[in-house]
């Protein structure tokens, strides 16, 4: 009689437990927040603050809230002279990533606005290699066989204390031989604790995993709080 007494407790504790476990798992933010991206005709000039690529963005997220203040560009990939796609993230507090693109026109730096002459007759002395094109400053990025691999614009960084940070800002871009980018941003991992409110500095490890569960090699970044 105490032996089934006994199974009947234990059995009623690993209900409530059961409970308790799959109320925790429900209550967890697994949704990445959903960045909208109004119907804007935009021109971006190289070399330009983003401000004006915010124009039409917002960001919500189930949890969070209204979280349009924090969506950054995370890179600008120039398609043609005179077209580029912009790539915008944002992260939650639950880390949580959620990524958009859009269109827009892009005008390089070197080229005469409307009514003006160009007076360096297309050529950018030192600066274009022998097909004619400026090179580019980013990594080209190839797939490792079946291993994801990213890049980071760069390994460090120092900021002011209380100055924000975010951390796919400094992502490069990602490629896989299967997932596309926008999967890719969704699983970047970077690890590490940072303090924006105290000097010091600190160390993140970056990576990226492809819907395989192939993980990139890592990347060391550093934070420098002053």
């Amino acid at each position: 009689m105490k032996h089934r007494g006994l199974a009947l407790v234990m059995a009623a504790a690993c209900a409530v437990l059961t409970v308790i476990a799959a109320f925790i798992y429900l209550r967890q933010d697994n949704t990445p927040p959903e960045i909208k991206i109004e119907e804007r005709d935009i021109t971006y000039t190289e070399g330009d603050d983003h401000e004006a690529l915010m124009d039409g963005v917002s960001a919500e997220d189930k949890v969070d809230g209204n979280l349009t203040g924090k969506v950054f560009v995370s890179k600008i990939v120039l398609t043609s002279d005179d077209s580029a796609i912009v790539y915008y993230g944002v992260m939650d507090e639950h880390k949580n990533i959620g990524t958009a693109r859009r269109r827009v026109t892009y005008r390089s730096a070197n080229t005469p606005q409307e009514g003006q002459v160009d007076e360096t007759s297309g050529e950018v002395a030192g600066m274009e290699g022998e097909d004619g094109q400026i090179p580019s400053s980013e990594t080209a990025l190839e797939p490792d066989g079946p291993k994801p691999v990213m890049a980071l614009t760069t390994d460090q960084m120092t900021i002011k204390v209380g100055q924000t940070f975010d951390p796919l800002s400094v992502v490069q871009g990602a490629v896989d031989d299967k997932d596309d980018m926008n999967t890719l941003y969704q699983n970047i991992h970077a690890d590490g604790t940072y303090d924006v409110r105290t000097k010091g500095t600190y160390e993140i490890r970056y990576y990226v995993t492809d819907s395989d569960g192939n993980a990139s090699e890592p990347h060391i970044f550093t934070l420098t709080v002053e």
